[in-house]
């Protein structure tokens, strides 16, 4: 039974992000009713098979989004199912419904931030995505809150942990790229399909996002030069292994559209960005008043991304119990 107190929320989508919200609701479950004063509930799922074996269990799961979408006692709706379609529509639909919506979909926003943005505007309502950018480091709240007064010159960093994975082995060890990218399917870092990440697309999603919250300007991925990784193999970096430069894929931008790129540059080992190994990710910022900025953390796996969609959660949850409140005091005049 529904306790009227009680945050609910909808999920699309239950992989790996979602298992690992899930996850991070279950291990912080007492904070965040400390923090709320009111219980968070995942209502139900959606899935393409029901019957599917998870490692994280939900009590209800549907394979009918508008068992969420139409839903009056859900409060929040929560995407996470990747790609373009259907999670455009879906999004469009929940914030018609003027529910709360978070999202992890970079390709998503990259093609349609700007208009889910006015659509959330028009229809009073929330579209967070702080987990769509750098996995576990909470990037978009520090440029839209703690940089709000200083302005952005230069975006830098390694924004795709499987291409560093794999350059990471590919240098260290010698190993070749197919033998690693087998080895990163293998332990979940990338997909079956690995070529978003590995053409440089994945990267270029997260760079269009954080030029947009950098620089406040229209951006698109065709403003984009974007290559990949595809096309190095183990010889080409020993050879410059001995020169003592190290690859990695870089995603940098100014304030100009025509220095938007994303690309392998070869680095000295006196790069901060040369020392991010692994599944690690790093954003460097360059600004007016602070100058250099530099952050680095995990940018794989679904305890990280599904924290940061947490932490968009609570402040959408945070909105819903503000609304009820106005609610409240409206209905007792």
């Amino acid at each position: 039974m529904r306790n009227d107190d009680d945050v609910r929320v909808g999920l699309l989508g239950f992989g790996t992000v979602g298992q690992g919200l899930v996850q991070g609701i279950n291990l912080q479950i007492n904070n965040i009713s400390c923090r709320l004063g009111v219980s968070l509930k995942i209502q139900r799922a959606l899935v393409q098979d029901t019957k599917k074996k998870r490692a994280v269990g939900l009590p209800e799961l549907t394979t009918d989004a508008r068992d969420i979408l139409e839903d009056p006692e859900i409060d929040i709706v929560v995407e996470v199912m990747g790609g373009e379609q259907p999670a455009y529509a879906y999004t469009k639909q929940a914030l018609r419904q003027r529910k709360q919506v978070v999202t992890a979909n970079k390709l998503l926003l990259a093609l349609h931030g700007p208009e889910l943005k006015e659509l959330a505007r028009r229809n009073g309502t929330g579209l967070l995505y702080e987990g769509s950018v750098l996995g576990g480091i909470p990037i978009l709240r520090t440029i839209q809150r703690g940089l709000c007064g200083d302005r952005v010159e230069e975006v830098k960093g390694i924004f795709n942990s499987t291409t560093n994975f794999i350059l990471t082995r590919m240098y260290d060890l010698g190993e070749d790229y197919w033998t690693v990218l087998r080895l990163a399917q293998e332990a979940g870092y990338a997909e079956a399909d690995p070529s978003m990440d590995v053409s440089g697309l994945d990267a270029a999603c997260k760079l269009v996002i954080l030029c947009r919250e950098c620089f406040d300007l229209d951006i698109y991925l065709k403003d984009v030069t974007m290559s990949g990784i595809e096309h190095l193999d183990k010889w080409q970096i020993a050879l410059e292994k001995g020169q003592g430069r190290i690859p990695k894929l870089i995603a940098c931008a100014k304030p100009q559209k025509t220095e938007i790129r994303v690309g392998v540059e070869w680095l000295p080992d006196t790069d901060l960005l040369s020392r991010v190994s692994g599944v690690q990710n790093a954003l460097s910022l360059r600004t007016l008043l602070a100058g250099e900025l530099f952050w680095s953390g995990p940018g794989a796996g679904g305890l990280a991304t599904g924290g940061a969609v947490l932490a968009d959660i609570m402040e959408a949850a945070e909105r819903v119990l503000m609304e009820r409140d106005i609610g409240f005091l409206q209905a007792g005049r």
